[in-house]
């Protein structure tokens, strides 16, 4: 005689196994959300205030060649002194920098230029309240603007071009009046510039070529964006 054996299972209520689905789901929903707004640049209502993220400027060019043939970026009369150092400080046998001659352009013993590009990345505008080299802090110069870049000739330190520890801004190359240098250190929403940077003086040292160079870019929010670039080099 078979005798079949009965097994008794505990069974889940369908109220608790309800209660696990929507706990489930909604656990999903949250991590979806998360990853969402960790992955994808933060479109601010208010770029420049406490909500702006540190990727809503991109760096998406920049020139540090020590060149006095090949224009950076291609902006006309924008040379450096070709002498194999990006100069601040005179205290290599290459630059020849002065506390009499920092203001000049760098063929008359000026300190020298780099060139960086920068979008941003909001649908508002940001505004660039400074930008540190190798932790040196350079400010926009509010005398540049709406003058005609030039930095063919030591004529009006601060105003063809941005002074010694100082930036200028100019549109885009395919912009209208692009050698212009901008009214205001405003950059509109997913606008992109040029920004022209003349070294500090108070650089403590001249640069030597493929030297890694700090940018720290402040525009207004909590956290400014970083980039290291290499001196002596062009990417655009």
């Amino acid at each position: 005689m078979n005798i079949h054996r009965v097994r008794k299972r505990k069974a889940v209520a369908e109220t608790i196994g309800t209660l696990l689905i929507l706990a489930i789901t909604v656990a999903g929903a949250v991590l979806v959300a998360n990853f969402v707004r960790d992955g994808f640049f933060d479109v601010s209502q208010n770029p420049s205030g406490p909500d702006a993220r540190a990727d809503s400027i991109q760096l998406t060019g920049y020139d540090t060649r020590d060149s006095n043939s090949d224009t950076l970026i291609g902006i006309p009369t924008l040379l450096n002194d070709f002498n194999e150092m990006l100069c601040t400080q005179g205290d290599s046998v290459q630059c020849t920098v002065t506390l009499l001659t920092f203001n000049n352009i760098p063929s008359a013993s000026g300190t020298e230029f780099i060139v960086l590009k920068l979008r941003n990345m909001n649908v508002n505008s940001i505004f660039l309240q400074g930008i540190s080299i190798n932790n040196i802090k350079h400010n926009w110069r509010e005398n540049t603007g709406n003058v005609l870049f030039d930095a063919s000739v030591t004529g009006i330190p601060g105003t063809t071009y941005p002074l010694a520890g100082t930036f200028s801004i100019i549109p885009t190359a395919e912009k209208q009046n692009p050698e212009i240098q901008k009214p205001t250190n405003e950059v509109l929403g997913d606008e992109e510039v040029r920004v022209i940077i003349k070294l500090s003086h108070d650089i403590p040292q001249d640069i030597a070529m493929w030297d890694s160079m700090r940018i720290v870019v402040n525009f207004g929010g909590p956290q400014p964006a970083e980039f290291n670039v290499i001196s002596g080099d062009a990417k655009w």
